[in-house]
């Protein structure tokens, strides 16, 4: 039987980690060593900054996959519900969460490669004087004054607006 899409984008994802760096031993979802009858108190442990870079890695794969298919993923508000702490040393967002992820002005990389998709569509608003790859561009977002989103067939956006550096030159 196929997988379904999201479960193959999963296994593509997961597959295009190198997790050489992953701990020595695979368990079952929901492993607990206090309740697993194979473990023993002489294995050996990941200490606490590594099974925090061990959850990291998980949540970005599984961030990668999530953003690319839901237009209102927020990856901070998902680290920190996978237990991955989002605030830097000044108490500000880490931008090493959204950096650990494959984009580019609010695209997502297809997952299990380092390609994006092709645009289909164009985002903009009547008060913008260019055009984005999606509502997600920093750009947009920067000059977003609550308006309605216009949205355009790639390829056929009225003259009045020009592309926005998001928009892949014809060379790309």
């Amino acid at each position: 039987m196929a997988l379904s899409k999201v479960a193959q984008q999963l296994a593509d994802e997961i597959r295009l980690q190198d997790w050489t760096d992953a701990h020595i031993r695979g368990d079952r979802a929901g492993h607990d060593r206090k309740r697993d009858s194979k473990s023993h108190p002489s294995d050996p442990v990941l200490n606490a900054e590594q099974t925090q870079s061990v959850r990291t890695n998980v949540m970005w794969v599984t961030a990668q996959v999530l953003g690319y298919n839901d237009p209102n993923f927020d990856v901070y508000e998902f680290a920190q519900a996978c237990g991955v702490n989002i605030l830097n040393s000044r108490g500000g967002k880490d931008g090493s969460i959204a950096a650990g992820l494959r984009t580019s002005y609010g695209r997502y990389c297809r997952p299990g490669t380092y390609e994006f998709d092709p645009l289909s569509e164009v985002v903009t608003t009547n008060t913008s004087d260019a055009y984005h790859s999606s509502a997600s561009c920093p750009l947009f977002l920067s000059g977003y004054q609550n308006k309605p989103i216009l949205k355009f067939c790639w390829g056929a956006v009225p003259d009045r607006w020009k592309p926005c550096q998001c928009i892949p030159s014809p060379q790309d």
